[in-house]
């Protein structure tokens, strides 16, 4: 009986997920072609083949169905930034090559677990209008997790600086350029896929190209 209920519990739990990713997937979708300000719960609920009360049963308001898609770049992003602090914290690099390899491979690793999301954060930080269109509490929550995942990459490559791995350089506009470099990248990627299917397949030969050059420019060891 015990087992019985297991196996229950397991079934309703796949089908939740299955219809949480459908209703993020449709939500992408009609975010993507309308954008956020034009994009209505009734059309998301049409896109995923569901009620609109089903939708709110998972996100209470627009604005947390959009955060829903931003945020989990910017998690996975950190996560890897905390376990880099923690490495470099520990005198685990023994060379600055080394740690700029795993900046590059933080930023891949996350794009590649939540491409989508990715495209999403690009979009809202790159426009103030839908910046502000969103509630306080969202904008304060997705706002807070980038400038926390960028103090992050600050922190660590204020400590590498100090540490002699990498050269004395102004962190903040160092992080930006590494920031910029790999978001300019990905965007270019994505926009050879609409003209050559396989165009995304560059993405990993390309980003290491541009490892080795911020390695070769600010490395000391």
């Amino acid at each position: 009986m015990h087992r019985h209920r297991e196996v229950i519990q397991k079934r309703k739990k796949r089908e939740k997920d299955q219809r949480i990713q459908g209703i993020l997937s449709a939500a992408k979708q009609v975010f993507f072609s309308k954008g956020y300000q034009r994009t209505t719960m009734d059309e998301v609920a049409f896109e995923a083949e569901v009620s609109k009360p089903t939708i709110y049963q998972y996100f209470r308001t627009k604005d947390e169905l959009y955060s829903a898609l931003m945020l989990p770049f910017l998690e996975e992003f950190g996560s890897h930034f905390e376990r880099i602090g923690k490495k470099l914290d520990a005198n685990r690099y023994t060379t600055g090559k080394t740690l700029v390899k795993d900046f590059f491979r933080a930023f891949l690793k996350s794009y590649e677990a939540a491409p989508d999301s990715l495209r999403v954060a690009n979009t809202f930080f790159q426009h103030a209008d839908l910046i502000n269109a969103l509630n306080q509490d969202t904008r304060d929550a997705i706002s807070n997790k980038g400038r926390y995942d960028f103090e992050l990459a600050r922190g660590i490559l204020e400590t590498a600086i100090d540490k002699g791995l990498i050269k004395k350089i102004n962190p903040y506009a160092l992080s930006d350029i590494i920031w910029g470099l790999l978001l300019g990248i990905t965007q270019v990627m994505d926009m050879k896929a609409t003209k050559h299917a396989d165009a995304s397949k560059y993405l990993k030969t390309t980003l290491a190209e541009a490892e080795k050059l911020i390695s070769d420019a600010i490395v000391l060891k």
